[in-house]
C-alpha cells in the first residue's frame, strides 16, 4: 500500500496531465475550425470555408462560365447562399442593405458602411438591419459561388503567355484562351446576378433593399456602369431597391445629406 502522501501527489499529477490534455485538444480543434459558434457555421468559419478548396485553381471554358452566370437560376443560387449564413435576409420586416463599389479608394468605404450596419445599433433594432455585398454576407463570410470564381482566376488567365498561367508564383497550363474582355464579362454577369438578388430579398422582407454605392472615380466601361447600374435601374423601377450614391468616401449611411438618391442622380463616370 502506497504512503498517503505519495498517493496524493500521484492524484494531483494525474489530474494535471488530464487537464493539459483537454486544453491541448481544445486548442487543436479551435485552430482547425472544428468548433463552430452559434453565429458561425463550420462552412463559414473553417479555413476551407474562408479561402475555398485550398486555393486550387480550376480552368473552365469562358463560354461555359458565361452561360452559367447568365442563367437566371444563378440569382436564386446566390440568394440561397446568402440565406445559409443569414436567415434574417428573408425574414418579414428586416431592412436589408446592399453595398456596391468601383474605382480607386472606394472598397474600404463600402466595407465601412457594411460593418456599421451589421455591427452597430441598427443590427439589434426591431426589426433588424442586415447588409450584404457581392462577395458574401457581411464583410467576412463569402458565398461559395464567389470563392469558386476566385479559384478560376479569370484575370490572371487573361494574362497567360503561350497557355501558361502564373498563379501565386506557380505556372499552370490553361486549356482555354481567355481575354480581358472575357474576364470582364464573367465578373460583370456575376455582379448582375448579385444585383438581382434585391428582388427575392425585397419580396421576402416586404421592404425595398437600400443600396449604397461608392463609385466616385469609376471608369465608364468597367463593371459598375456596364453591368450593375442597368440592373439597379431595373430593380429601382420595379420597387425592389432604393439606390443611393455617396458624395464622398466618408459618406455616413445615417446622414441623408451625404448621398444622392436615385439612379437618375448617379455619380458621373470618369476616365
Amino acid at each position: 500500500m502506497a504512503p498517503v502522501l505519495l498517493k496524493k501527489n500521484l492524484n494531483q499529477w494525474t489530474i494535471g496531465i488530464v487537464l493539459l490534455a483537454i486544453i491541448a485538444v481544445i486548442l487543436i480543434l479551435s485552430v482547425t475550425g472544428i468548433l463552430p459558434s452559434g453565429n458561425c457555421p463550420v462552412a463559414a468559419c473553417s479555413p476551407a470555408g474562408l479561402s475555398g478548396a485550398e486555393n486550387v485553381p480550376v480552368f473552365p471554358a469562358p463560354s461555359d462560365k458565361i452561360a452559367e452566370l447568365k442563367d437566371p437560376a444563378f440569382t436564386g443560387k446566390l440568394y440561397q447562399e446568402a440565406l445559409a449564413t443569414e436567415p434574417l435576409l428573408a425574414a418579414p420586416g428586416t431592412q436589408v442593405h446592399m453595398g456596391f463599389w468601383s474605382g480607386k479608394g472606394n472598397h474600404g468605404s463600402m466595407l465601412r458602411v457594411l460593418d456599421a450596419i451589421n455591427e452597430g445599433p441598427a443590427a439589434s433594432a426591431k426589426p433588424p438591419n442586415r447588409a450584404i455585398w457581392d462577395e458574401g454576407t457581411t464583410a467576412y463570410y463569402n458565398y461559395p459561388s464567389y470563392r469558386r470564381i476566385l479559384d478560376e482566376h479569370w484575370y490572371e488567365r487573361a494574362s497567360a503567355l503561350n497557355g501558361s498561367v502564373l498563379i501565386f508564383g506557380k505556372a499552370y497550363s490553361d486549356p482555354y484562351p481567355v481575354t480581358f474582355a472575357d474576364s470582364d464579362r464573367i465578373w460583370g454577369e456575376y455582379s448582375s446576378r448579385y444585383t438581382e438578388v434585391a428582388e427575392p430579398i425585397a419580396t421576402a422582407t416586404g421592404n425595398p433593399v437600400k443600396v449604397w454605392c461608392f463609385v466616385q472615380g469609376a471608369k465608364p466601361n468597367r463593371i459598375f456602369y456596364t453591368y450593375e447600374l442597368p440592373q439597379l435601374r431595373e430593380m429601382e423601377q420595379k420597387g425592389y431597391a432604393q439606390v443611393y450614391f455617396a458624395k464622398s468616401v466618408d459618406a455616413d449611411w445615417t446622414r441623408p445629406e451625404d448621398w444622392l438618391m436615385g439612379t437618375a442622380n448617379v455619380t458621373a463616370a470618369t476616365g
